[in-house]
Parts: structure tokens; C-alpha cells; sequence
């Protein structure tokens, strides 16, 4: 006993050491190993090491893979799953009412669909392509036209800025039910308003009109009047973002060259945003050769076909008549259109920028 030399005690900097680090392994999740260890081998601090792959975390191969897969999943599971499937089912006769008769029949769909006048197919592409050419023009020169205004310098810049906004915010359904009442031919206001138009005694609407009966031709116009009045503010919106682009210097240098307000818009300010207006348009095309909303919940595509687009005639074929591959057909060779539509109106917009 009395040979035994009590041994210094351990410096209060070393215990605070390895109290720190067995903190921090713990919290990584290695503390019940070092514990495991330091009881192999009283009085040794023994952490194992972590693999290289491990310690990288998420900034190696694992952080790509994490990031790309849900991606892929959607597009595989929202895009290229339907567009396959779309496909296939247009070389084959699928009939909801008789489901288990399904066969392939390739190319028999679409020679049905392109000649039978049963499925209205051409009459539904002449309207669609009406509808988006005319829609698209109006509302891009009433955009245009706001977007030149709001431009300026005005009072409650910011108010009118939003309430230019308001038709484009609104989902198509209340767009659309508010267009049908306004309408109406019984008590819309667009009747009232024609019919109490009085020119020193002539009266160019002594009846009301109507506009959802008949041959539909008023209802292609009150359609077409939907679809501006909510599309317009798209326009605005884009257009005043690329007038804010262009240099004021440009403007300032024609305006003392002597160009007049007509000169500089259409020698500097459509140049300068010949681009945006390329993407704008085309991007507003397509919306509108697909635009379902606004005219199903106005007219269901009636009166007869007068309002049949592309998008309502696939609707009707594979949901209320049940061909789901002659539906599958059109929706096919509507694609096709789409894709050719696309690429000779980008490429005719490039060539004349590159002319100009």
C-alpha cells in the first residue's frame, strides 16, 4: 500500500477534449461504437472511420440521384406514360361499351377519323385554327396597346398595373359563366345594350339576339369575345416587361434624328422585342388550339358542331361516345399538327428577324 503512487490527474483541458468529441460522435450516431470500443480499451478514444462515399453526404452521386429521380418520375408517370400509351391505342379499336373485343387494327383509326365526316374531325381543326388566329391577333394588339400605356409615367402606377391583371387571374370557369350571362338572350347586358342603340330613329337591333341558338355563328363570336378579355392581360403582362428592356438611349437618338412616335415604335421598339413576341404568340397559339375551358362551360361545343374545337371533339369521342382509340387517333394527329404548327411558325419568325 504504501508503494502505490496515486497518478497525476488528467489535465482539465484533455477531459473537456474528449468530452467534445464524444458529443459530437454521438450526435453523428457513433457514440454507442466509441462506447463499444473505449471499453475494449479502457482509457483509449477509439472512433471508427467513416467510409469516404458516407462522409461526402449529399454533395456526391447520392445528391444527383435524389434530385433527378422524383423529376423522372413525374415526367415518366404524367408525360411519356400517356403519350405511349396514346399511341398505341390508336392502332387498336378499344370501345368502352365493349371493352374485351380490343384488337389491333393499325392504321384503320386513322383513315376512319381523316375521311369519315361522322367524327367531324375537320370542321373541329378549321374552328380551332378560327378560334386561336383570331383570339391570339386581338388580344395581342389590345396587350400591346396596355402594355405601351403602362409603360408611361402614370398615377397609381402600381393599381392599374394589377387591375390589368384581374380578366388573366380569374379561372376560366368564372370567365366563362360570366361571359354566358352576359350573352343571355333574355336578360344580358350585351342585348340590352344593342337594343337600345337609336340613331336618330334607326335601330340596327330591334330584337334581342341569340346568341347560343341558331347556327352558332354568334356563339363562335361570343366565345371568341371570352377568350380575348382573358387573355389579353398574358400580353400585357409580357409585353410591358420587354418595353422595360429596351434602351432609352435608342429611343432618345431616333427621337432627336427626327423620328417621329410611329417611327421609333416600329423602327426600335418591335425590333428590340421581336423576340419576346415570337415566344408570347406562339406559346398563346397553342393555348388557345387547346382551350377547352372557356368553351365547353359556355356552349359544350354547340350549338350542333358551331363550337366543336379539336380538344372538345376528343372529349366527346372518348368520354361521352366511348371510342377511346378513335379519341386517341385524334389526339394523335392533333399533335403531329401542333409540332409542325410550332416549328414553321418559329422558323418563319426567325427568318425574318435575321432579314430585318
Amino acid at each position: 500500500m504504501g508503494n502505490l503512487v496515486p497518478s497525476p490527474p488528467a489535465p482539465v483541458s484533455c477531459v473537456v477534449d474528449t468530452s467534445r468529441t464524444f458529443q459530437a460522435l454521438y450526435i453523428r450516431g457513433e457514440g454507442h461504437s466509441m462506447a463499444l470500443a473505449n471499453a475494449e480499451q479502457p482509457g483509449t478514444l477509439f472512433a471508427r472511420k467513416r467510409s469516404p462515399f458516407y462522409s461526402r453526404g449529399l454533395n456526391g452521386p447520392l445528391l444527383i440521384v435524389v434530385l433527378l429521380v422524383p423529376s423522372l418520375v413525374l415526367l415518366i408517370g404524367i408525360i411519356y406514360y400517356p403519350l405511349v400509351n396514346t399511341v398505341l391505342l390508336s392502332f387498336q379499336s378499344l370501345n368502352l361499351a365493349i371493352p374485351f373485343a380490343n384488337h389491333w387494327i393499325w392504321l384503320a383509326n386513322y383513315a376512319k377519323v381523316l375521311t369519315n365526316p361522322v367524327f367531324d374531325f375537320w370542321h373541329s381543326v378549321s374552328f380551332s385554327a378560327l378560334f386561336s388566329v383570331v383570339s391570339t391577333v386581338i388580344a395581342f394588339v389590345i396587350g400591346f396597346a396596355f402594355a405601351l400605356l403602362l409603360n408611361q409615367r402614370l398615377r397609381f402606377q402600381l393599381l392599374w398595373r394589377g387591375l390589368a391583371l384581374v380578366p388573366w387571374v380569374l379561372p376560366y370557369v368564372v370567365v366563362a359563366y360570366l361571359f354566358f350571362y352576359m350573352f343571355n338572350s333574355q336578360y344580358g347586358i350585351i342585348n340590352h345594350l344593342l337594343t337600345s342603340i337609336n340613331l336618330f330613329g334607326w335601330r340596327p337591333f330591334p330584337q334581342s339576339l341569340a346568341w347560343f341558338g341558331g347556327e352558332g355563328k354568334l356563339a363562335i363570336i361570343a366565345t371568341i369575345f371570352a377568350a380575348i378579355w382573358n387573355k389579353f392581360p398574358f400580353f400585357t403582362l409580357m409585353l410591358l416587361a420587354g418595353l422595360q428592356t429596351i434602351p432609352q438611349d435608342l429611343l432618345d437618338q431616333a427621337t432627336v434624328d427626327g423620328a417621329g412616335a410611329w417611327s421609333r415604335f416600329w423602327h426600335v421598339t418591335v425590333p428590340g422585342m421581336r423576340g419576346i413576341i415570337v415566344i408570347t404568340t406562339t406559346l398563346q397559339f397553342i393555348w388557345s388550339l387547346n382551350e377547352f375551358a372557356i368553351i365547353w362551360a359556355m356552349t359544350n361545343g354547340g350549338p350542333g358542331n358551331a363550337t366543336n374545337n379539336v380538344v372538345i371533339n376528343i372529349y366527346r369521342t372518348g368520354f361521352i361516345d366511348e371510342s377511346i382509340s378513335d379519341a386517341a387517333t385524334m389526339g394523335v394527329l392533333w399533335l403531329l399538327m401542333l409540332l409542325a404548327f410550332t416549328y414553321f411558325y418559329i422558323r418563319i419568325m426567325e427568318g425574318r428577324t435575321e432579314t430585318r
